[in-house]
């Protein structure tokens, strides 16, 4: 029953993350939701918010994955649907012990640095947008084909647009150029069909 009761994380991973983070950015009147990254939520006094948001969103699909490793038996996507998934998870952990370093539009009057833990952030949040796109496509046979298929190609384009954006912006080429609402949209569309395949599963156990 607890086993079961797991796959419940997956719905509240994306609704606490998603919750949570627009809340921070309509807190922060500095903050540009168009502009900045979500992860810059993490920086200024209110950063452990968002870096407790990380953790706890973290962890919570690492449950949701153990719920998938014992639920889904017969679909193709059993092995590596809930590896992607635990993948994702551990990224967004990692993502909230090892925080971002300042971007070129927030927090406002610091200038963009690079650090040790900086770099362990721009490893682990690229992991993240892969394994919730992997795990779309890997259960997109199973669960709502066309819409996981779409689900996973709108995370990987929306987050390459994104990280081009950024770069323009560091380079001065594009002043804030949207590559946060890109990223918005990778993130939220992947969290978005982890909840789907969450209610999914509760409703069809995937069991002989």
């Amino acid at each position: 029953m607890l086993v079961r009761q797991s796959l419940y994380a997956g719905i509240a991973a994306p609704v606490l993350f998603t919750v949570v983070t627009l809340a921070e950015a309509t807190a922060r009147p500095d903050y540009s939701v168009t502009r900045d990254l979500i992860s810059e939520l993490s920086l200024t006094s209110r950063g452990w918010i968002q870096i407790t948001n990380f953790v706890i969103t973290g962890l919570l699909l690492i449950v949701f994955a153990v719920g998938l490793r014992a639920n889904v038996r017969t679909d193709p996507g059993r092995v590596w649907g809930p590896r992607w998934v635990g993948l994702a998870g551990a990224c967004l952990l990692a993502a909230g012990v090892f925080v971002t370093d300042p971007g070129p539009g927030y927090p406002p009057g610091v200038e963009p640095t690079t650090s040790w833990h900086g770099t362990v952030h721009s490893i682990a949040g690229p992991l993240v947008f892969l394994a919730l796109a992997m795990t779309a496509f890997t259960f997109a046979r199973r669960v709502a084909r066309p819409y996981g298929i779409a689900a996973g190609v709108l995370i990987t384009t929306s987050f390459a647009c994104a990280g081009v954006l950024t770069s323009l912006d560091y380079a001065g080429v594009w002043s804030s150029a949207p590559a946060g609402l890109l990223e918005s949209l990778a993130i939220h569309t992947g969290l978005a069909w982890l909840a789907a395949l969450a209610i999914h599963t509760l409703r069809h156990t995937f069991t002989p």
